[in-house]
């Protein structure tokens, strides 16, 4: 017999006491009893009873048989042992937060199932069913009175037993419970990550929480398929071509930068998402991406305009890689000529 069963059948919650026991099988024998109750049901409904209490027993005095038919040590849990209800949620955390770690409060409700009636809305009592005086039917006359038909008694389903409505979910079946609890998130969590929240409790009934973990698009941040952070950065092109210092975005905040005009891809050691969870972090990639003005901004083409003469100034002398070439071109372009009027 399946121990919830053998509680039912005794009218009793699971982790009532033995003095509980033992009184609820006292007063169902004396209901029971075929010296007692004239029911053709009352052997049958004997032995039931007797079977869940010595099931009980068992299981209390450590002597119950594993499924391997050997001996067990187990002894049964405590009255005040409450089986935990689980509540799946999904919580969106930003990249800041996967990367640093945070802390959230949760708030929320669900549904669930009453564990005193076992999702019934009813508790089974000890007593005998008052309509159908334990015999789990009821005789009701035909058409003319002098013939009688058994019909099952509605008040108990047919069992003998007498039912209430449950207190504790008001005969619902399910119980709404709510929670609010503080959660920390550690550093490294990555999408699709399912972290488990135990403890905590509501309405006196534990609550364990099941977190699935989803990461928000970020504006600026990007987390490839190798866990690498990267970041693509427009700059200004002539900014970039003269070095100059510039903003950039960082999950630890803004932070100066200088350009270099050879290089497009910089690697910030150590600012980047962890290698594991709560492990140290890895790298974050930033790729500039020189943006120009265009080329029908007469200002801008007189600027450019100086630019080039004065840069072909500095560097007209033959010493330079620019003089030297253009002494070269300039001798050829003469040496051209001449061969072409001879």
């Amino acid at each position: 017999m399946d121990t919830r069963d053998a509680y039912a059948e005794l009218g009793l919650e699971p982790g009532a006491s033995d003095a509980q026991l033992k009184a609820s099988w006292r007063r169902l024998v004396a209901a029971w009893h075929p010296d007692r109750n004239a029911s053709a049901d009352a052997g049958k409904r004997m032995q039931s009873i007797n079977k869940a209490y010595q099931h009980l027993r068992q299981l209390r005095d450590g002597n119950l048989p594993d499924e391997d038919g050997q001996g067990s040590d187990r002894r049964e849990a405590p009255a005040t042992t409450k089986t935990a209800a689980t509540h799946v949620r999904r919580v969106r955390l930003t990249l800041e937060d996967a990367i640093l770690g945070c802390t959230r409060t949760l708030r929320g409700q669900f549904s669930h199932r009453c564990e005193a009636c076992v999702g019934t809305g009813e508790r089974v009592m000890a007593q005998v069913c008052s309509s159908c005086q334990g015999s789990g039917a009821v005789r009701k006359p035909t058409l003319f009175g002098w013939l009688w038909n058994e019909e099952t008694c509605k008040d108990c389903g047919g069992d003998g037993r007498q039912r209430e409505t449950c207190n504790a979910c008001e005969g619902k079946g399910e119980r709404t419970l709510s929670y609010r609890r503080r959660v920390r998130f550690p550093a490294g969590v990555r999408d699709g990550f399912v972290l488990s929240a135990p403890g905590g409790s509501a309405d006196a009934e534990a609550i364990d929480l099941e977190l699935q973990v989803e990461l928000e698009p970020h504006p600026f941040f990007v987390l490839d398929a190798e866990q690498v952070l990267r970041c693509e950065l427009p700059v200004n092109g002539y900014a970039w071509m003269a070095g100059r210092w510039i903003e950039v975005p960082t999950p630890d905040g803004v932070q100066q930068m200088r350009l270099n005009r050879d290089a497009l891809v910089y690697r910030l050691k150590g600012q980047g998402f962890p290698v594991q969870l709560r492990g140290p972090r890895g790298d974050y990639l930033l790729k500039l991406v020189p943006v120009f003005p265009g080329a029908d901004d007469p200002g801008t083409q007189a600027l450019l305009d100086q630019l080039i003469e004065r840069s072909s100034q500095a560097q007209d002398d033959s010493a330079q890689p620019l003089g030297q070439w253009q002494q070269q071109l300039r001798q050829w372009s003469a040496t051209h000529k001449d061969r072409s009027t001879a």
